[in-house]
């Protein structure tokens, strides 16, 4: 299964043997369809104003999405969802919406690498220990001439630093702090779909300890 996010819409990817119950709309895919064909229907959701959702069922699930990733240039990143020794999460506030430290893997470097850098280099955080990697989120953007599928690692982290986040301004992020429960669930109202889902799945559902 493969969730992207299109205009904060969410497209997802399923197998036949994959649940698609409580979806807006289903459409089934025998896995063999030109990238023409596919384009005109990832055009038709984008533009759409009426569904929130859509599933493509696909008979062979891998071809299907390669021929999906072949109408974009794949940007990869990583990115951290870290937490401190007070059980507060690391968020950032950048181009008017909270946000995730997470940054583009650069060449040769490996995502668990990446992120550490990157959560270092956005927020000053150090003393970042790694857990586990916990999903991949996928969303779409448009740059220049052409659209960029962003692939995004997302990593655990624990850190003791007890220094106050320093944001990094000149990645147009005007703020960093520690959050508990109450302000994660407050900021993800002003977020990214693809980040409010991670952090459902992530920290209020899948680890409900995590922030006490």
């Amino acid at each position: 299964m493969y969730n992207v996010y299109i205009n904060e819409r969410l497209l997802r990817f399923v197998g036949v043997h994959d649940p698609v119950g409580g979806a807006e709309m289903v459409l089934k895919l025998r896995g063999d369809e030109p990238a023409a064909h596919m384009q005109v229907l990832v055009d038709t959701f984008e533009q759409s104003v009426h569904n929130e959702s859509l599933i493509l069922q696909s008979l062979h699930l891998d071809k299907s999405w390669k021929t999906f990733t072949s109408l974009y240039t794949l940007m990869e990143a990583a990115g951290g969802l870290v937490v401190n020794q007070h059980q507060q999460l690391l968020m950032i506030y950048r181009n008017g919406k909270w946000d995730l430290p997470k940054g583009k893997i650069e060449h040769g470097e490996e995502p668990d690498t990446a992120a550490i850098r990157e959560v270092f280099e956005e927020c000053g955080v150090g003393y970042l220990k790694l857990q586990k990697q916990v999903q991949t989120t996928f969303h779409t953007y448009p740059f220049k001439d052409h659209k960029v599928l962003k692939k995004t690692y997302w990593f655990l982290m624990s850190t003791v630093d007890e220094s106050a986040p320093i944001p990094q301004l000149e990645e147009g992020i005007t703020e960093a702090k520690w959050v508990n429960r109450s302000e994660l669930k407050s900021a993800m109202r002003n977020s990214y779909a693809s980040i409010v889902n991670l952090l459902k799945e992530q920290v209020l559902e899948h680890e409900p300890g995590l922030l006490g």
